[in-house]
């Protein structure tokens, strides 16, 4: 129990300090390695049709072999594949052997599952992730050995649902505070906490102090802080400055 639970925050940490959606996919890879996963895929599952422009704007985290990704979005193949059918009616947890034998077209399943093995992806797990403001995502693990107990699962279900909802948390956060804030504000904010003085700033940029200081008050008042450092502070919790 006490090895799990050291697991379970050494992840959590791992997360927090991810800057990235690459720092997030090794970090959900590290957890998944023990299980004989190498690959994954997260993304927004699509319920309908939708141009490859549209599809891969939906993905959120992608380590697969190159080839096979180019393959598997130029072609469509989204939309025949017995995992995203089955996600469309099954927001539980299931392997890809599951999806490949309750699919209705084993066309399809000779597609997929065949072309994937290609690439050393024989085995996977899958994480519906359900979001409270009616989103659906997906967590997909692949790996040519994959072999998953039950504590395994469940160690995967709560890894993806975590790294999932942080990661949209921050890039959303991230998101709506570079629109509140201007260019010239951000690299205001970024020197400052490069522990730049105000005067240091100016030389940087090339403006006044006074412009340096006006710059820094906007920032500070849009991120609702009460002093710069609190500005600072707030932007570097929500990774708009890293």
């Amino acid at each position: 129990m006490t090895d799990t639970l050291n697991q379970t925050w050494r992840f959590i940490e791992s997360i927090e300090r991810s800057k990235d959606a690459a720092a997030v996919e090794r970090c959900l890879l590290n957890i998944a390695a023990p299980h004989g996963f190498s690959a994954l895929f997260a993304g927004f599952v699509p319920t309908e049709p939708a141009p490859p422009r549209e599809i891969k704007s939906r993905i959120l985290f992608q380590r697969l072999p190159s080839e096979w990704t180019s393959r598997y979005l130029d072609q469509g193949y989204v939309f025949r594949d017995p995992i995203v059918h089955r996600l469309q009616r099954d927001r539980t947890p299931f392997d890809w052997d599951d999806a490949y034998e309750s699919c209705p077209s084993k066309d399809d399943v000779e597609l997929i599952q065949g072309e994937a093995s290609e690439f050393g992806l024989r085995a996977g797990h899958v994480v519906p992730v359900s979001m409270l403001d009616g989103r659906f995502a997906a967590v997909s693990f692949g790996g040519s050995g994959a072999s998953i107990n039950p504590e395994g699962r469940a160690i995967l279900s709560f890894a993806a649902s975590y790294a999932v909802g942080n990661f949209l948390h921050y890039r959303d956060t991230r998101r709506r505070l570079l629109g509140q804030v201007t260019p010239r504000e951000f690299d205001c904010l970024l020197w400052a906490a490069e522990g730049k003085t105000d005067w240091e700033i100016s030389l940087i940029l090339g403006i006044s102090k006074s412009t340096v200081v006006k710059h820094l008050l906007s920032a500070r008042e849009k991120l609702g802080a009460v002093t710069k450092g609190h500005a600072i502070a707030i932007a570097l919790r929500s990774k708009l400055i890293r």
